[in-house]
């Protein structure tokens, strides 16, 4: 297998099929081997067998089921675990990010030797499309700054749902992840810093899609507790 996507999905049978159609699409242009997971997060809406339904339409699509709900960062790591590509990525359910970034992006990790690819929201490139209100791109750029400022100074946009990984550093860097939660891409990448990981960002097009499951408020605050917590957990190295 060359390729895995890991597809994180809590209660996303709405949004979950634009998603999934787009790999449809975009499976033959792409022309190489893809395995896509859809992690089912302990969903009640039907998640899984929204996912199940495109087995037909697209070869290659596992579906996982996580028999409770534990956080995003939970999925992730099974997903990427249970990954059979040299290169595995995980991306948002609800689509923000479209798979062509996949071919635009993957000769970072493929070909040009970097262990991680992060897509980034905030880094500018004029052919990039980026569509996003304004209070949370407000209350973004205060988060990125803290999190440059007290923890990861070499990374723009921690929090982007794209990011892409070479598979032998998957189970080191993972297997020393204690959140659950959204901020365990801050965790994992403070973690590939500290042991020396290449790690490349990149701007990628992104569009918010409505009925996000992030509490602007609450879930920031959580973000700015996780930072002090990754500090004390990993300070040791």
């Amino acid at each position: 297998m060359e390729i895995s996507v890991i597809i994180p999905a809590y209660n996303e049978a709405r949004r979950l099929p634009r998603l999934l159609d787009q790999f449809v699409d975009f499976r033959p242009k792409f022309g190489r081997e893809l395995e896509v997971i859809v992690v089912d997060d302990g969903s009640t809406d039907g998640t899984a067998r929204t996912a199940e339904s495109y087995k037909a339409k697209l070869p290659g699509l596992r579906v996982l089921r996580l028999p409770k709900n534990s956080g995003k960062g939970y999925a992730v790591k099974q997903g990427l675990l249970k990954a059979a590509g040299h290169i595995r990525l995980y991306m948002d359910a609800d689509g923000s990010v479209e798979p062509d970034e996949i071919s635009k992006n993957i000769h970072y990790v493929e070909k040009d030797g970097f262990d991680i690819l992060v897509g980034s929201r905030v880094l500018k490139d004029k052919s990039k499309i980026l569509k996003t209100r304004w209070h949370r791109r407000t209350l973004g750029a205060f988060f990125h700054l803290l999190t440059r400022t007290l923890l990861l100074k070499e990374i723009r946009d921690t929090q982007c749902g794209f990011k892409m990984f070479r598979a032998e550093i998957v189970e080191p860097l993972f297997s020393k992840n204690r959140i659950h939660g959204y901020g365990f891409d801050m965790e994992i990448l403070y973690l590939a810093v500290r042991a020396g990981y290449r790690i490349k960002e990149v701007p990628v097009s992104w569009k918010h899609v409505r009925g996000s499951k992030v509490h602007l408020l609450t879930d920031s605050l959580r973000l700015i507790i996780n930072i002090f917590q990754i500090k004390k957990w990993h300070r040791g190295g």
